[in-house]
């Protein structure tokens, strides 16, 4: 087995790399289609779980609105005027044939059809939601029930039994000084327009009253001890634990008409919901991948295998078998190609030693001593040169520009002069800022500004380079743009100041101290600035009235080192 995976994936045979490369682009490209997808998704899932919980919880909520309104016109049916409430006090305390008898004495007095039976009655006509009507009243035992089989009522011993169905209750009181006398319960049916749309999503809704005990529940039982938990602790206290339930469901709450709305929606539910649809998808993609990839290995394996009996043969002839010969029975195409190619240049090989290897070895080895001592630096000079005019033939002046820049840089380095005028020294550092500028485009300015006076000032050669070259080893910052190096270099009445700015990434203090404190404490050279202390010890020897080189930095801003050399009153600096 390793040496199967070692073969499949060798670096040294191109159809395994090609077969691996495609084999990552492949479930590379259908894993991020697979992973997009999810993402969308479980995005998308999300969205639709809290759209359909704000819509059940809207509907509910406007539900409760037209409940609680039928249940105000019960209300204003029965005990809205005196005579009203009157008429219902009689039949709630009155003796049932004595009822009917004020009944019928007041329907000769005002033609008034008020027997409550029939009320009743009417109103299962009128509200055509309700379910049952409960009256129960101050001092009696029994209450008065009616539904839908039983519209004008019965009186039925003890208290209401009120159903698991949505039932609102209301005080009675007296008309004119607002005394309650008794209640009245009404259930109505449990059908609200996005009722399927909840059992289908398995969210489960609450309506509780002013003291948080439910009067109303839809949906299947709570299986998240959690949230069953907050559900139960809020029937206690009246306080909802957002923070965990949030963490545990999508869920909404309001209070409407006194009434507390909670909707719930597992995120257990939402994310069974997702797996469901996703893994029929990844096992396609998955499977799709197995096909691919076996439909791959079989196309490469053949080919592969070709071409490896191809490689063995070169391998024996490269250790020295020169009669091995590749079988063309099976090849086809260019590998037979190939293959007749390979086994003549094998043949041809075998004859070529034998007659004239040894000689032209020899021939070679004479050839190449020859070539090695005529390079010298003018034949690079001069390949450089006929490089540099071979761009602008081809009207590439950019890189004619660089050769020739390169070249002068060469030359300058070649030279074994010790010493250099100021204004042919910082020509070097210019050609040489040219060259990273051809690296960095759009990225580096340079300012070199110097006195008409010393041009021809004597210097240690690579007095300056070196401090730029430094710059674009430890200073420049290559996420900016706006990189920048001036050299500025003035005369005054006693010394001679060069200035080596940049905008670079500068030194931290604690280094720059120590820097200093080297320069100015000690003549042998320093550790861990390249450049610097050679520069600074070949100027202490070069100029004899005294040199002084003095750094400043801060980090982000840049850097600036300022060379004072000084002179004679009596030496002029325009040599």
């Amino acid at each position: 087995m390793k040496a199967r995976l070692h073969r499949l994936f060798s670096k040294n045979i191109l159809m395994n790399q090609l077969m691996t490369i495609y084999s990552f682009l492949l479930v590379g490209s259908i894993g991020i289609i697979l992973i997009g997808y999810t993402i969308l998704t479980v995005n998308f899932a999300k969205d639709d779980s809290k759209k359909v919980l704000d819509t059940v919880s809207r509907e509910l909520a406007a539900s409760i609105q037209v409940k609680d309104a039928t249940l105000s016109g019960i209300l204003w049916d029965i005990a809205l005027t005196p005579n009203q409430f009157d008429n219902l006090n009689q039949f709630m305390t009155l003796p049932i044939s004595e009822y009917v008898e004020y009944s019928l004495d007041n329907w000769r007095e005002t033609q008034n059809n008020d027997f409550f039976p029939n009320v009743l009655n009417n109103l299962f006509y009128s509200f055509p939601s309700i379910q049952t009507i409960d009256i129960v009243w101050d001092g009696r035992k029994d209450y008065l029930h009616a539904d839908t089989k039983k519209t004008n009522g019965v009186f039925l011993q003890g208290k209401p039994m009120l159903s698991k169905k949505f039932t609102l209750s209301r005080p009675i009181p007296i008309p004119n000084t607002r005394e309650i006398v008794g209640h009245i319960y009404v259930t109505f049916d449990d059908m609200f327009l996005s009722k399927d749309l909840a059992n289908d999503y398995a969210i489960k809704t609450f309506v509780f009253d002013t003291g948080h005990q439910v009067v109303y529940e839809h949906g299947t039982s709570l299986h998240n001890p959690k949230i069953k938990k907050i559900v139960e602790e809020f029937q206690k206290t009246g306080d909802l634990d957002r923070t965990i339930l949030q963490k545990e469901a999508v869920f909404s709450d309001e209070v409407v008409k006194g009434l507390t709305v909670l909707t719930i929606l597992d995120k257990s539910n939402v994310t069974k919901d997702i797996l469901r649809s996703l893994v029929p998808v990844w096992g396609v993609g998955l499977f799709v991948i197995a096909f691919l990839l076996v439909s791959l290995k079989r196309v490469f394996s053949n080919y592969a295998k070709k071409v490896n009996s191809i490689v063995s043969v070169t391998k024996e002839v490269s250790q020295g078998n020169l009669s091995a010969q590749i079988d063309t029975t099976d090849m086809k195409m260019e590998l037979c190609d190939l293959s007749d190619a390979v086994n003549d240049m094998i043949v041809s090989l075998n004859q070529y030693i034998q007659d004239v290897y040894v000689l032209e070895v020899k021939q070679r080895d004479a050839h190449l001593r020859a070539l090695q001592s005529q390079i010298n630096p003018h034949f690079m000079y001069n390949t450089l040169e006929y490089i540099r005019m071979y761009a602008i033939s081809k009207d590439q002046m950019e890189l004619a520009d660089v050769v020739f820049a390169f070249s002068s840089l060469l030359r300058n380095n070649i030279d074994q002069s010790k010493t250099i005028d100021l204004e042919a020294e910082l020509r070097f550092c210019e050609k040489y800022v040219y060259l990273y500028q051809m690296r960095f485009p759009d990225s580096i300015a340079y300012h070199f500004i110097i006195d008409e006076s010393l041009k021809n000032f004597m210097i240690p050669k690579f007095m300056i380079q070196p401090l730029i070259e430094n710059y674009f080893i430890h200073g420049m910052d290559h996420s900016r743009i706006d990189n920048a190096i001036s050299v500025r270099a003035t005369t005054h009445d006693s010394y001679v100041e060069i200035l080596v700015e940049d905008n670079g990434k500068g030194i931290t203090t604690k280094r720059l101290k120590e820097v200093t404190e080297k320069l100015e404490g000690s003549d042998k050279l320093l550790s861990g600035s390249i450049g610097l202390e050679n520069v600074y010890q070949r100027m202490q020897n070069y100029f004899s009235n005294g040199v002084e080189l003095m750094i400043e930095s801060q980090i982000g801003v840049g850097t600036k080192i300022q060379i004072i050399i000084y002179q004679s009153k009596d030496v002029s600096v325009d040599v």
